[in-house]
């Protein structure tokens, strides 16, 4: 120090401060190299208590800014702003190089899994790339990983040999990795920015030119090898993410699969052998506990999950991901295993909770590095395995069996509709488009908390495209809603809609009485549709049963209207339509959830309510919603007691 305020006092201003630097970072990179290498040893070491790479690397940051911090105020006194931002560059580009031999030991260690990448025909890591960071980190090499195609495809047999559980945890220690180093940038950029301001207060415009030159390469992801190497992590980030999505969706599939077959064959069994081996059930019990297990946490916790992330949430993913994992082996048991006495019903549907159980996982660690092009291709890595791995899976489960086979198995059964297989998979479908919309929702969340201006925008356009992913599901749920109700109709209520067709109901006084007590159709319909809908209700969630109840009605609805119209009602036969029509009416409002019926059955009750008028000319009263002038007409033409020229003369 004391050498450095002479040469200022002599004149030698700038070299005082380049030896100062100089010897300062020196001397900094020997005490970091001395404490990495005897880390490092450590680690290598079973019986020495070392650090981890993460806390390695972190302490090696600490030091790099308690260096710069101890040194602050003399540097500003004897150099002002522009010595400060010479020491930042040396210690930035020379001192935290300490790091590199940390981080290139963790992707040594960690070659097992990452050589997977290589082999799923992943990128090169050695990136030359490059780029200024002032916005955010590096990752020229990001960009190839997230080019086109927008991440690497992997085969599922590359996929299958991946250990889920192992890659995850790779994939956590990169995400820390990485945020830890995006803190000691944001804390370097705030010192940079803070005395840039400095020199361009004083005027010194010589002087502001050469430090901008220097702070340019301060940044510059090719003269800092911690910043080549972090492009290095981010470069196989998102591939191993991608490569992580394939084996968690397969793991994940292999138990859903393996529990629903489990339980059919102990179905089967039970049936002819009036059960089996209770050790072996007991053993493949843990499947089906430990699924269901998860689901039982996941449903529970439904509002929770999608709320602000914090510490206790994420602890909370990873108990439940570490109980997946744990199932594994007890999945992978022999097929002569069985499971315990239980039908397929009662084995949940738990692939959408677990496929966006990681996935949410993934989205937040991708905004741990506070890198947009990872965050961008992890989500979008999230879009495609949704669209292309499990709506597949959704589709090929909500398949009706061939018409001749569902024939036999209504034949079997007098409540049998559609099997509880396709009922419970579309609950399932219209879960993934509730959990989509939902994660499209939590990245518009975490963007405008962490980003502005074209990232913000960025990040909302993504979102989109997984809203609208999420509305095409939910048109399909209806679609297939819709097609059940119409299985429903023609198998269960066709029978009795077409009594109603062929009844007559020009009724006296005397038939009228007579139906109050021997009623000719409605009553044996809703008695055959409450049968019929108790099985679908209780497979079904209240939304979709109400969509399901919703169609029906609609279906019921359109077959009484048509009928109506090809009919000839006497003054008590319009009071026995209106009867059947409030009957109908209160059943399936009474049984819907939360979804209000009155809607549909509106043409129906306007309809009565005109066949039951004194006369014509009361049609012009009152609006009768959902009627057109010329359906009024029609209707009142159905009425015996009118006549047809003074219906004519109406104005409607």
């Amino acid at each position: 120090m004391q050498a450095t305020r002479l040469l200022t006092q002599l004149g030698f201003s700038e070299e005082g401060c380049s030896l100062y630097c100089t010897w300062l970072c020196e001397h900094t990179i020997a005490a970091l190299k001395k404490m990495v290498d005897r880390e490092l040893r450590k680690m290598d070491d079973p019986t020495e208590a070392g650090m981890s790479h993460l806390g390695l690397v972190s302490t090696v940051l600490d030091a790099v800014v308690a260096a710069f911090e101890n040194e602050e105020e003399f540097i500003r006194e004897t150099f002002g702003d522009a010595g400060l931002l010479k020491l930042l560059t040396e210690l930035h580009c020379k001192s935290t190089s300490q790091c590199v031999p940390v981080l290139k030991d963790f992707l040594k260690k960690r070659q097992e899994v990452l050589s997977s990448v290589t082999s799923a025909g992943g990128i090169n890591t050695n990136s030359s790339s490059s780029g200024n960071a002032r916005g955010q980190f590096p990752a020229g090499s990001v960009e190839a990983a997230a080019g086109s195609p927008v991440f690497p495809t992997t085969s599922s047999a590359v996929a299958a040999i991946v250990d889920p559980r192992r890659t995850d945890q790779i994939l956590e220690e990169m995400s820390h990795l990485v945020s830890c180093c995006h803190l000691y940038w944001t804390f370097a950029q705030s010192k940079q920015q803070e005395y840039m301001h400095g020199v361009e207060a004083t005027g010194k415009q010589h002087e502001q030119q050469e430090v901008m030159v220097s702070v340019d390469s301060l940044w510059s992801s090719r003269d800092n090898p911690l910043m080549n190497t972090v492009q290095e992590i981010l470069g196989v980030f998102v591939p191993l993410q991608t490569l992580y999505f394939e084996a968690a969706f397969e793991q994940a599939l292999r138990l859903q699969m393996d529990a629903l077959h489990a339980a059919a064959r102990e179905a089967s069994m039970s049936g002819t052998e009036g059960g089996g081996d209770r050790s072996a059930r007991k053993r493949t019990g843990v499947i089906v506990h430990s699924t269901s297990h998860h689901h039982h946490h996941q449903s529970s916790k439904k509002n929770e999950t999608y709320s602000s992330p914090s510490a206790k949430k994420t602890a909370n993913f990873m108990t439940g991901l570490a109980a997946l994992y744990t199932s594994t082996a007890a999945a992978s048991g022999g097929e002569d295993e069985e499971m315990p006495d239980a039908a397929m019903d009662q084995v949940s549907i738990t692939l959408p909770d677990d496929v966006f159980f990681f996935l949410r996982i993934a989205l937040h660690r991708a905004v741990n590095t506070k890198s947009t092009q990872i965050i961008s291709a992890v989500f979008i890595a999230c879009i495609e395995l949704v669209q292309s791995k499990l709506l597949p899976v959704l589709q090929l489960q909500t398949t009706l069996p061939p018409a001749a086979q569902l024939q036999q198995l209504q034949q079997q059964r007098q409540d049998f509709t559609v099997p509880s297989r396709v009922l419970r998979w579309t609950v399932a479908a219209h879960c993934t488009a509730t959990y989509a919309r939902k994660l499209a929702e939590e990245l518009r969340q975490l963007a405008r908390e962490n980003f502005s201006g074209k990232d913000l925008l960025r990040f909302t356009e993504q979102a989109e495209d997984m809203d609208a992913l999420s509305r095409e599901l939910t048109t399909s749920v209806e679609q297939w809603v819709a097609r059940f109700a119409e299985v429903c109709y023609q198998v269960h209520l066709t029978s009795h809609l077409e009594r109603f067709s062929t009844l007559s109901y020009n009724l006296t006084e005397e038939m009228f009485y007579h139906y109050e007590l021997s009623d000719p159709w409605v009553q044996v319909c809703v008695a055959a549709a409450d049968v019929v809908l108790r099985p679908l209700d209780a497979h079904l969630d209240t939304h979709c049963f109400d969509l399901f109840l919703l169609a029906l009605v609609r279906r019921v609805v359109k077959t009484l209207w048509q009928a109506i119209l090809q009919k000839s009602f006497s003054g008590y036969g319009a009071l026995q339509v209106d009867r059947d029509v409030r009957t109908l009416r209160t059943f399936f409002l009474g049984r819907a959830h939360e979804l209000q019926l009155r809607e549909p059955f509106l043409l129906l009750t306007s309809a009565t309510s005109l066949l039951l008028l004194d006369s014509p000319k009361d049609a012009e009263q009152d609006v009768y919603e959902g009627l057109t002038a010329d359906d009024k007409r029609r209707l009142l033409g159905c009425r015996l007691e009118f006549k047809r020229a003074e219906i004519e003369r109406l104005r409607l």
